[in-house]
């Protein structure tokens, strides 16, 4: 099956989810990262000149239509050596927070259809790579059919978060659930979870997720469940429990993350 941009835009909603579930795909963040501001999930921002090549295309009159009071300012942003676009982005903030009537308009316009439709386009490449992961996972594991949008969702956050699996596969699943017990592994991540130290980066979530989950496992999410796990011990130790809040809520559809739960059911489905 052809990956289609509406699960594009779905896979986009759910990795946004995390940061803002009320708007996912109008995300606007500062410049704490020295890169003046960044909008869309996936953060295109001036600093970097990946923000640019989506607004040019767009034409200023549509950008000031959707942001009548600083729509000329992003466009001269955009259509300025980085420098000065950078200049520009940080008159609009108070050190790295923007101001909240420049932030009104920026979310609006990030939201708009016209942007989504452009944050879509630059998302492909990376979707697709993901989409291949999730048909090769799905043909491996008899658990899962095929790679379905919530599958695919799984892989698009992991590649656009984490880099990928980092060599994990099928194999690494299925020997972790031999030796645990198809009927324990759950109890096994859980009291993972529930273990970690206060004051972690995402400990309490995981506290939360250690009581959601254990022995609410469905059969078919088992199998990203567990690759949720194996692919957080792969990452940074102090972000391993936030790693797996966010990979297993998706593989779950629902779960805890940055102090909010999240129900990711309807988009799933």
């Amino acid at each position: 099956m052809a990956l289609s941009d509406a699960w594009i835009e779905t896979a986009l909603k759910v990795t946004g989810h995390f940061e803002d579930s009320d708007s996912p795909l109008s995300a606007v963040t500062g410049d704490f990262d020295q890169m003046g501001v960044s909008l869309g999930v996936l953060q295109w921002n001036i600093g970097s000149g990946s923000l640019q090549p989506m607004i040019a295309p767009l034409g200023q009159d549509a950008v000031v239509q959707l942001m009548p009071t600083f729509g000329r300012d992003l466009w001269r942003a955009c259509t300025s050596p980085i420098k000065e676009g950078l200049a520009i982005c940080r008159r609009w903030q108070n050190g790295a927070t923007i101001k909240p009537n420049v932030k009104a308009e920026l979310r609006t316009f990030t939201g708009s259809a016209l942007f989504v439709r452009q944050q879509v386009a630059r998302a492909t490449k990376v979707a697709q790579q993901a989409y291949a992961a999730a048909e090769q996972y799905a043909a491996a594991d008899p658990s899962i059919p095929s790679a379905t949008k919530a599958v695919f969702c799984w892989f698009f956050d992991v590649y656009t978060q984490n880099g990928g699996l980092k060599g994990l596969d099928y194999d690494d699943v299925r020997n972790f659930i031999d030796v645990h017990g198809a009927d324990k592994v759950d109890d096994t991540i859980c009291d993972w979870l529930a273990g970690q130290p206060l004051g972690g980066v995402g400990a309490k979530d995981a506290t939360a997720n250690a009581q959601l989950w254990r022995d609410h496992i469905a059969p078919e999410n088992l199998s990203l469940f567990v690759l949720s796990f194996l692919r957080s011990q792969l990452s940074r130790v102090e972000y391993r429990a936030d790693v797996l809040n966010r990979k297993a809520t998706i593989a779950n559809r629902v779960g805890w993350v940055h102090r909010e739960k999240h129900d990711l059911m309807q988009l799933l489905s």
